[in-house]
């Protein structure tokens, strides 16, 4: 999967007939989606009230919004309107909290919410908040000198005080509708602690992608960045972990699937992940050093198709063009200069470029890893 659409990603292209819900289904759970599903899944689903396998309670967004929007409940297409009452993160709290009251026995609740995504439009109470709020000006943003970077970027204007503003504008909205997640958060927890099950319950908080608010002159996410690759991600589940702490293992999205089934005792076919539950355990377990990552050009779009590995510590990234980046996340978090021709960098670019040749196998349609 490359892209949101199909052939290479997308509704369409995803089979349904093996997913955490079935598996989980298969054992005896009951289930719950709440929220944006995939990507295309509004059509042709949209016109036929389709629901996935595995679920046994459907609240998910043919058409998302926060505002004016349609929920697929259980095969029924349903609209919503502009009253503070509808507005979705809150709808599918209430929904989500009101499945782990009326269930009784072992559950699976999957709450994926639209907010922070673009429009961001914040629930009516929370429209002034963070007013006050300083902009975001890390020591990547509208990066002054980008002559180490690709031919791709260095044609990226900097970022003028219009866009800057309506940049940060929009960072703001985000916060803001964020706030109501975290009110959604929190009435889930209380239902989970109404119905006796915080205690024995894994919970997972994460997001799906990061975001650029002007870092490298950039503005959205898909680049071979810190700032689009890595994510909130917090597990509690109380039986294993009863103190908190912080773990720099290198853990991924695709981690999440079988981590539950471990959990839940079924098995996960085909997953590519790894279950978390032995680093929760015990963080001195041995645990992956690496891992890919794959872009694939849209039409139009100046970012260029690439391949990359990231490791604890460094971030090599090959273009479909044949340029290439490398940045030491140690001495330089903010990824502002590329040591790709660095002669002294030579031997890490060799073992770097050796292990991405294992990792991107197959690569994106189009792109042709050089043999060193």
């Amino acid at each position: 999967m490359w892209r949101n659409q199909p052939p290479y990603g997308g509704w369409e292209s995803f089979d349904d007939r093996s997913t955490v819900g079935t598996w989980l289904q298969a054992a005896g759970y009951r289930t719950g989606f709440f929220g944006k599903y995939l990507n295309r899944y509004w059509n042709p689903a949209y016109a036929t009230g389709y629901v996935p396998p595995g679920w046994d309670r459907w609240v998910a967004f043919p058409r998302s919004g926060y505002f004016e929007y349609d929920l697929n409940i259980d095969g029924v297409i349903q609209h919503f309107g502009s009253t503070p009452e509808e507005y979705s993160t809150t709808v599918l709290a209430r929904e989500a909290a009101s499945f782990i009251r009326s269930e009784t026995g072992p559950i699976l609740v999957w709450f994926t919410p639209y907010a922070p995504h673009n429009p961001a439009t914040p629930e009516p109470r929370y429209a002034t908040a963070f007013s006050d709020l300083e902009p975001w000006r890390p020591p990547s943003y509208n990066e002054p000198d980008i002559s180490d970077k690709p031919a791709w970027m260095q044609r990226l204007r900097p970022l003028d005080a219009d866009k800057q503003a309506r940049k940060d504008a929009f960072r703001i909205d985000q916060y803001r509708t964020l706030l109501s997640v975290d009110d959604a958060v929190g009435e889930l927890l209380r239902a989970l602690e109404d119905s006796g099950r915080l205690q024995n319950t894994l919970i997972v908080f994460m997001s799906d992608n990061g975001m650029l608010y002007g870092e490298h002159r950039w503005g959205t996410k898909r680049v071979a960045f810190e700032e689009a690759i890595r994510i909130p991600f917090v597990v509690r589940y109380d039986a294993l972990v009863p103190t908190p702490r912080t773990d720099p293992s290198l853990v991924l999205n695709i981690d999440v699937a079988p981590t539950i089934a471990e959990l839940a005792g079924v098995p996960a076919p085909g997953a590519d992940g790894l279950s978390l539950l032995p680093l929760l355990a015990d963080p001195a377990t041995p645990w992956r050093t690496d891992f890919l990552l794959e872009h694939l050009q849209k039409q139009r779009d100046i970012l260029p198709t690439y391949c990359g590995v990231r490791t604890d510590r460094y971030l090599y990234t090959v273009y479909i063009d044949g340029e290439r980046e490398l940045y030491d996340l140690t001495t330089d978090p903010y990824e502002l200069t590329s040591l790709a021709n660095d002669p002294a960098m030579v031997p890490v670019v060799a073992d770097l470029h050796a292990r991405l040749l294992e990792l991107c196998d197959p690569p994106p349609p189009g792109l042709i890893l050089p043999p060193s």
